[in-house]
């Protein structure tokens, strides 16, 4: 395995590493409402694309806008975009696995339909364009188009959830990575190292390869920079104080660079990355701090108990219990059905995302700005249920986290650790 550290080292040493950040508004500043979950360059690296969670589109550079989903009534939120071979439109991926494609990007399918086993956690394009993979955070991977399928994570115990992927140069093979470094080599793809075996500060949240396909980058919450194969180190930003976590990814088109994007709208360049600008996410004006998501008293002796096999709380209680939004925010989906029952997708205004399901009822509509504490729905034993319960899950920045401290300590009245710190494992049967 090749040392990453070793290369940041040299490459620091040497005065190589680059970095660019908002230098200054290069036109009128764009500000959104929602966080931002997704970048992606044009052909050429001489503009990109930023994408929200509602589906809202930023150009910027020589990037075109072809459209967004921003006004449409989302199944489930937005988590990543791809490119058109020509640069000329794009796709956007939900969490539900629906598909938007604007420009020259044609639609080939979706997973929206279907009943997933876990949710959508991004996509890539095919070398022609005329086809794109998605991938579960289980693993599961779906084709459309002319992409192949070449393998999936989909039937193996996943230490952590599988976060993003990346294709090879040819478009016959990719690679999946998780959150905890681990990859995943299918096709042509070539294994070239992983960060599998290291301690992370902080969960990795996704990849890009190298033009060449014998290498790639992997990308953590802080910024930090994994490289293997031929990818080179051009910096990070795992010694900055970021306002937001990163989310993402992208390559330069000679592979001499790379951007990163975090979910506040801020770019960093490195290496040949231009910067062209940027959407700046600002939190809307709500009242701020948490709540406990039951009645006062309800269910406490449950709140520390580990899940089955990835990391969520099921809190036993009768059909018809009333549960609460746990902080201000943005209702992003009403799930209809499938595994999660009658569920419910809170976007927090502190930038995690909360999901309750197996309700009886839903008591308030996509798009509904929520106050702590306010009802959102009653308790019940819907969907992929072995009892009544409510079942809670906290992702940042996309990745499962423990709720188990965070809830026990709002039930108990006593001050809560940061949400954003919570552990990824330690709260399952598996981990």
């Amino acid at each position: 395995m090749r040392n990453p550290w070793k290369k940041a080292l040299a490459m620091l040493v040497a005065g190589v590493a680059v970095l660019a950040v908002d230098p200054g508004a290069a036109r009128a500043a764009d500000t959104t409402d929602n966080p931002i979950v997704g970048l992606a360059p044009t052909a050429g690296g001489d503009g990109y694309w930023q994408v929200t969670s509602r589906g809202a589109v930023y150009s910027y550079g020589k990037a075109q806008y072809k459209g967004g989903a921003g006004a449409l009534a989302l199944k489930g939120s937005i988590v990543g975009m791809a490119r058109s071979a020509g640069s000329s439109g794009y796709w956007l991926v939900g969490a539900d696995g629906g598909v938007f494609a604007y420009g020259d990007a044609g639609f080939y399918g979706s997973a929206s339909k279907l009943q997933l086993r876990q949710p959508v956690v991004g996509m890539a394009a095919t070398p022609t364009g005329r086809g794109y993979w998605l991938v579960a955070a289980d693993g599961g991977i779906f084709a459309y188009g002319d992409a192949g399928f070449f393998g999936s994570a989909g039937s193996l115990r996943l230490n952590q959830p599988v976060v993003g992927m990346a294709a090879t140069p040819t478009g016959r093979g990719y690679w999946l990575v998780a959150a905890d470094g681990g990859i995943f080599a299918y096709g042509d793809a070539g294994f070239f190292g992983s960060a599998g075996s290291l301690r992370l500060n902080q969960p990795v949240v996704g990849m890009a390869a190298t033009p060449t396909g014998r290498g790639y980058w992997l990308v953590a919450a802080d910024g930090g920079i994994f490289a293997y194969g031929d990818a080179g180190f051009f910096g990070s930003a795992g010694n900055l104080k970021l306002n937001q976590p990163v989310v993402g990814m992208a390559r330069t088109a000679s592979g001499r660079g790379y951007w990163m994007v975090a979910a506040d709208g801020g770019i960093f360049a490195y290496g040949d990355a231009a910067f062209h600008g940027r959407v700046t996410y600002t939190r809307p004006a709500a009242p701020t701090g948490y709540r406990y998501v039951l009645p006062a008293g309800a269910a406490k002796s449950s709140l520390t108990a580990a899940h089955h096999d990835y990391a969520a709380l099921d809190i036993a209680v009768p059909v018809g219990t009333p549960y609460y939004a746990i902080t201000a925010g943005t209702v992003t989906r009403l799930a209809p059905g499938g595994g999660c029952g009658l569920g419910i997708v809170l976007q927090g205004y502190d930038g995690v995302q909360y999901t309750y399901c197996h309700g009886s009822s839903q008591g308030v509509a996509t798009g509904a700005r929520v106050a702590p504490g306010q009802q959102l729905g009653l308790s019940g034993n819907t969907g992929h249920s072995s009892g009544p319960h409510l079942h809670l899950q906290i992702r940042y920045p996309g990745v499962l986290r423990c709720p188990q401290p965070f809830v026990s300590a709002l039930a108990a009245g006593r001050s809560t650790p940061d949400v954003r710190g919570l552990p990824t494992t330690g709260c399952s049967y598996r981990s």
